[in-house]
């Protein structure tokens, strides 16, 4: 049983890890669509931010990669927290 208990640890962890590496461009998207929005001015070290709908596009990507993230780490938490994982 403790090998059982083992496996779902490393699997769960696994997992985290997995859904930490796939939000973490989300965060970047995110940071950039922000300085788009609110910093530039017309003259980002990017172009492709001077146009506002980019910016905003970078925004929504970001975002829902974030929240994605955000639901499958709290699931995954939950779920080791309810069989009793916890590190």
């Amino acid at each position: 049983m403790n090998d059982n208990r083992e496996a779902q640890r490393s699997e769960i962890n696994k997992k985290m890890l997995q859904a930490q590496l796939i939000g973490a461009p989300g965060s970047i998207l995110f940071g950039l669509g922000l300085y788009g929005v609110f910093a530039v001015n017309g003259d980002a070290f990017i172009s492709f931010l001077n146009e506002i709908e980019n910016s905003y596009a970078l925004l929504g990507i970001g975002g829902a990669l974030m929240v994605w993230q955000f639901i499958t780490v709290i699931k995954l938490t939950l779920k080791k927290a309810k069989l009793g994982l916890g590190d």
